[in-house]
């Protein structure tokens, strides 16, 4: 474990952070943008909430996670493309058990779920106005 938190790992991730910050910042812009009718359902708080449990996971397994893993690889010895493949399995992994996690802990999930839910209404309600369909709520 101390291989992996060396000072390498560590510059590297810090390095990464803020273009993570941004990514996630303007990629919660433009959702908010183009879901005004999900935000208006959900409140802001519940939107972002609802959208961040979705989008910062596998933002931060790229981004920061993978980045880091591979310049901590390739100055451990690791070639090129040992570091690139054991970086992108490492990135793979982190994602999908990070959002195993996040998907069942209770207050991410109710977030989640609540997010999902807004967006089938969403259709719902547009697939019935556009084909003059009646819904009963």
């Amino acid at each position: 474990m101390r291989e992996i938190l060396s000072s390498v790992w560590v510059e590297r991730a810090g390095e990464q952070l803020p273009w993570f910050a941004m990514v996630l910042l303007v990629s919660v812009a433009i959702t908010s943008l183009f879901s005004r009718e999900r935000r208006r359902r959900l409140g802001l708080t519940r939107f972002l909430l609802g959208y961040l449990c979705i989008a910062a996971v596998p933002l931060f397994g790229v981004i920061v996670l993978r980045s880091a893993l591979r310049a901590q690889l390739e100055q451990a010895g690791h070639g090129w493309w040992a570091a690139l493949w054991l970086s992108l399995f490492s990135m793979v992994a982190f994602i999908v058990v990070a959002q195993w996690v996040v998907r069942r802990i209770p207050p991410t999930r109710g977030w989640l779920r609540d997010y999902r839910q807004a967006g089938r209404d969403i259709w719902r309600d547009r697939l019935a106005r556009w084909f003059g369909i009646r819904l009963r709520d």
